[in-house]
């Protein structure tokens, strides 16, 4: 009996290739979809369960007040973990990870590194493969550094890195290092990432010793690892009593908390501020997931609407088969037979279609994904075979197992009971559409925004080039390059800061004014040259001036947000709030020195920072202060301008590495996740549209069918090829109307809650949901009148012949 079934399953769809083709092309495209994006999704839930011990592992953040002002951190005090497991017997291990940008040298070359300091317990306490070197021992000695295989590779190419010497620059010293092992390549799907690793002996070259007492003093990240059957709400009720004997008389309840966040959550908490890795909203996977989802729905409901759309093709087939003694539920069998072939065709396709294009799905979404077919996977295939043979099996077979005899031998064929069903599907692709493609032009429009908006100065033909030093040394290198810069005629202008705009956010400041409410504002140091170079205007007052030594040690430029953030009235020429001595010279209107996420915050801006951050209360740094230039170079060959500052760069540098970025490229880096996000829902529309008219087609089919006797007699009467078209897709064009008027809101809904996160964002016109409409009004009307235009020009005697 099944290899009946089979057999005429097979016949059946090779006859009708056409039907075949497009079933299998529509869900081919819908589970291609629905593999990339599970396994994207996959990914992102599966961070740092690598770890054998991740159930017990906890990333210490801590929330304090102040004066009204709540501070959250996941970045700890350098003590925290020393403390933490000498006063809490649940907690088997702690481990600390700061991160932090150095140059590092290796005989002649030197380059810029992302290092990361840690303790002893690094490879005890996570899953970190060691190729070289011993884990429980992994620094030997305070110069002992570990390193990556494919660091190992670019310092020392093919010989054994251990024994080797690399030199950092920490703090004013140059420490000579010697590898002690290699590590395997960190995993995708880690929250800890690391190419150099050093011991946090070290960590007295990097902080005064008051870091080392204070609380208040934020720094590393703080992983405990918890012992077995640990009850954290437990531990953490038991926190407030240790923070009270270690602050003693600074402490008041409830104004300093510490919390335990777990290591397998991090990546996708967004509730918390970023530590050292940047984490990833869970949103893009709930966006990406329903995308999946819905283009496998349209596919399911393509197939049914085709499937019906054949029925009565298939109706004689039917009732012989009844004659002939075959019971509906073999019906059944055979017809959801077919579907499940179509299906495991379609798979294999898919599958097929996926292995192909997930580079360029790694390209689109800027990861290195890879498939690994696993038993999940295995699981998941055999799953998706069988939920998409039922959905988009069952109810054809349903339909096409209960014509009844009598009527289909007939030629009375009735199928009108299931037309709201029919149409509803119709209406439910269209609104998937329609919807997609609104979201894609308001995200397209928002993008255009970001990248024309006025952001207060000039981004254009701007190259930052870092020192990669201190402050100290990198000032000095900054300025001997800046005069070199200065004798070549392909260079505008040049400015030194400690930060660029491509580096956010700026350095953090917190005091309490004169009337005792406390402030946060951003600060950066810059040389006088910054304001011209950069074409950020003046309100009022003046900029620095290079030849005034005041200006050196006791000015200061704010922007129109510190001024009301103050409430200055008429600020050029007086102090600044607080403790500090700086005057006020001058007031910048409001750039966007930060993405158009946020609003422009208050900032400051000194030439010499030394007496700032001595009378500020709190100071977060969030990247290394490390001098900056901002060079603007006349417009030419992008390549020839690298080239002069590569040579001017080793005109007085040559055996440091140089850098560079280009400042716009920069800021539009900054909107990565929201070009992803463009793209994909830009090519689920077109697969959904494309998806939903092979859908419409069908419907159409069926119409042409059920109605081949109107149009012939309706031909007979005089009825011309233009008014048979206007007949037959007047009720289709009404249900893409209808799905327009119900996927409007939803599409509104949709982008009002995205562009939310923008501080700065385009308003959503009505013109949008327009010129969507119009489109799909267009595309749908094409469809149906393909099948409509064939069916007004067919010989009306062939369908009236058989009355």
């Amino acid at each position: 009996m099944l290899k009946n079934y089979l057999k005429v399953a097979i016949r059946y769809l090779l006859r009708y290739k056409s039907y075949t083709a497009i079933n299998i092309l529509g869900l081919a495209v819908g589970i291609t979809c629905c593999m990339l994006i599970m396994l994207f999704v996959k990914s992102e839930l599966s961070y740092d369960k690598f770890h054998s011990k991740a159930n017990r592992i906890y990333r210490v953040w801590q929330h304090e007040k102040s004066e009204g002002q709540e501070f959250i951190n996941t970045v700890t005090p350098l003590s925290m973990a020393g403390v933490m497991q000498q006063n809490f017997g649940e907690i088997e291990s702690s481990c600390r990870v700061f991160a932090f940008n150095r140059l590092v040298k290796v005989g002649a070359n030197s380059f810029n590194e992302d290092i990361r300091m840690v303790d002893s317990t690094f490879f005890r306490q996570f899953n970190f493969k060691l190729l070289l070197g011993d884990k429980n021992n992994p620094f030997p000695t305070s110069n002992s550094i570990i390193i990556t295989e494919e660091t190992a590779k670019k310092y020392f190419a093919n010989s054994n890195a251990v024994g080797k010497q690399m030199e950092i620059e920490l703090g004013d010293d140059k420490v000579l290092f010697t590898v002690s092992g290699v590590a395997e390549k960190n995993p995708e799907e880690s929250s800890i990432r690391y190419r150099l690793l050093i011991p946090y002996s070290n960590a007295k070259y990097m902080f005064g010793s008051n870091a080392f007492r204070s609380w208040f003093n934020v720094q590393s990240e703080t992983y405990l690892l918890l012992r077995e059957n640990v009850k954290v709400a437990e531990l953490v009720n038991k926190f407030p009593s240790m923070i009270k004997t270690y602050l003693g008389e600074d402490y008041k309840q409830g104004a300093f908390m510490l919390g335990l966040q777990p290591i397998t959550s991090i990546h996708l908490d967004t509730s918390l501020p970023i530590g050292n890795e940047a984490i990833s909203s869970p949103k893009y996977s709930y966006i990406l997931s329903t995308i999946g989802i819905l283009l496998l729905l349209v596919a399911c409901i393509n197939f049914i609407t085709l499937s019906i759309g054949r029925s009565a093709s298939r109706a004689l087939e039917v009732g012989v088969r009844k004659v002939m003694g075959a019971e509906r539920q073999q019906l059944i069998r055979q017809f959801w037979g077919e579907a499940f072939l179509l299906t495991v065709v379609s798979v294999v396709i898919g599958m097929i279609a996926a292995f192909i294009l997930v580079k360029p799905f790694n390209r689109l979404i800027s990861r290195n994904l890879s498939f690994h077919p696993d038993s999940s996977f295995i699981v998941f295939i055999i799953g998706l075979i069988i939920v998409i043979a039922l959905i988009a099996g069952i109810y054809p077979a349903i339909i096409l197992s209960g014509f009844k005899t009598v009527e289909v031998l007939k030629g009375k064929l009735k199928t009108k009971g299931t037309s709201w069903l029919r149409q509803s599907l119709v209406v439910g692709q269209f609104v998937t559409s329609i919807a997609m493609i609104v979201c894609t032009m308001i995200i397209g429009e928002q993008m255009k925004y970001l990248q024309t908006k006025n952001l207060g100065y000039n981004k254009d033909q701007v190259i930052v080039v870092p020192t990669n030093k201190s402050s100290k040394d990198g000032l000095k290198l900054a300025q001997l390059y800046h005069a070199e810069l200065l004798k070549h005629p392909e260079v505008t202008d040049a400015a030194v800061s400690l930060y660029s705009f491509n580096e956010t956010p700026w350095i953090g400041l917190g005091i309490t004014d004169d009337k005792k409410v406390y402030h946060n504002f951003q600060f950066n140091a810059v040389l006088p040259e910054f304001i011209k170079t950069m074409g950020i205007q003046i309100k009022e007052g003046r900029s620095f001036a290079a030849d005034d030594p005041a200006d050196f040690t006791s000015s200061a430029l704010v922007n129109e947000a510190f001024v009301e953030e103050f409430g200055l009235i008429n600020p050029v020429g007086k102090k600044l709030p607080g403790t500090f001595d700086q005057q006020i010279i001058g007031v910048v209107k409001d750039f966007n020195y930060e993405s158009l996420h946020t609003k422009i915050k208050p900032l400051m801006m000194v030439v010499m920072p030394d007496s700032v951050f001595r009378r500020t209360e709190n100071i977060n740094f969030n990247a290394p202060p490390q001098p900056r230039l901002s060079v603007r170079m006349k417009t030419g060959s992008t390549t020839a301008n690298v080239a002069v500052l590569e040579k001017a760069w080793k005109a007085i540098a040559p055996s440091q590495d140089f850098e560079f970025k280009f400042l716009d490229d920069s800021i539009a880096a900054q909107y990565e996740s929201e070009k992803r996000t463009n793209s994909i829902v830009k090519i689920a529309s077109f697969l959904s549209i494309f998806i939903a008219c092979m859908g419409l087609f069908g419907l159409v089919t069926l119409a042409v069918v059920r109605r081949t006797k109107e149009i012939g007699i309706r031909k007979v009467l005089g009825a011309g090829v233009g008014t048979i078209v206007v007949i037959i897709s007047r009720d289709f064009i009404k249900l893409v109307l209808l799905a327009f008027i119900i996927a409007s809101p939803i599409a509104w809904w949709a982008m009002n809650k995205w562009l939310q996160d923008f501080a700065f964002r385009v308003d959503i016109g009505w013109w949008v949901f327009v010129s969507v409409g119009f489109i799909a009004l267009l595309i749908a009307a094409i469809t149906v009148s393909l099948q409509a235009i064939k069916a007004a020009v067919s010989n009306p005697v062939k369908s009236l012949r058989t009355e």
